[in-house]
């Protein structure tokens, strides 16, 4: 376990994403600011013109621009490594959809957004415009959490208290992954791990290759209030609002 000293003190992290470049992003609710955190230069600065919340998510793209989602309260947008903003990745028409969860396939450059209210998830083309709406079956009820990786899209449902995967080729086959999987708050995939967080039972716990691996309270852990995770290169980064860190955690097979 280790941390992760910024320059200047988080106050409430919400949401971390890792790029291929290896560059960190931090949303922190607390300073409305989203943060680019490069850890070999060991710099950080703000992305102006972006504001974060609590409802703000994050995700990359395999250029190592970062896609921002913060629900009903701003669009949806992607941003270069300088801090420009370079696209706006536009919903479905006609359906009212807030992505309050945000993936992106780096494989082929889709991204895919979640609407917790409606059960709704979408398929959105590269250039940002046009896509398909998912089949809701594919989608647990009470959506609670999104991850992605290797053209797999994990989803945490509250009703079910469940865990499943979802194809994005094909046929769309949705398979569970873990059926005890309690209150998800958080999920994160990448490098063939699976993190989530338990809300209710306060645990973390991480699977690879469809078996659970590890299972850790909060507090072992040093956490109080995590809220976000993401997972590159075999280290699982945690943001947490109370304590006002970045946590990692190196994932060993």
């Amino acid at each position: 376990m280790g941390g992760i000293g910024p320059i200047t003190l988080f106050v409430f992290p919400v949401a971390v994403a890792v790029a291929p470049t290896g560059d960190i992003y931090l949303a922190d609710a607390g300073l409305g600011a989203i943060f680019r955190i490069d850890p070999m230069l060991e710099t950080m600065r703000a992305i102006s013109g972006i504001r974060a919340s609590q409802q703000t998510r994050l995700a990359v793209t395999a250029d190592g621009s970062l896609v921002v989602a913060s629900g009903s309260a701003a669009p949806l947008v992607r941003i270069d490594r300088s801090g420009r903003l370079v696209q706006f990745i536009n919903q479905l028409p006609g359906a009212g959809t807030y992505y309050d969860e945000i993936a992106v396939d780096q494989a082929s450059g889709r991204y895919y957004g979640l609407d917790k209210v409606q059960r709704r998830l979408e398929e959105v083309m590269p250039h940002g415009h046009g896509g398909v709406l998912l089949p809701q079956q594919a989608v647990p009820e009470l959506p609670s959490a999104m991850a992605m990786a290797e053209g797999r899209i994990y989803l945490a449902g509250r009703a079910c208290q469940c865990i499943v995967a979802v194809d994005t080729f094909g046929g769309r086959d949705v398979e569970v992954i873990a059926d005890e999987a309690g209150q998800s708050i958080g999920l994160a995939a990448g490098d063939g791990w699976l993190a989530a967080l338990d809300g209710r039972e306060r645990v973390l716990r991480v699977w690879r290759g469809g078996a659970l691996v590890a299972e850790s309270e909060f507090a072992g852990l040093g956490l109080i209030d995590p809220r976000g995770l993401a997972i590159a290169q075999q280290t699982l980064y945690v943001a947490d609002g109370a304590s006002r860190r970045l946590l990692s955690f190196r994932l060993r097979a």
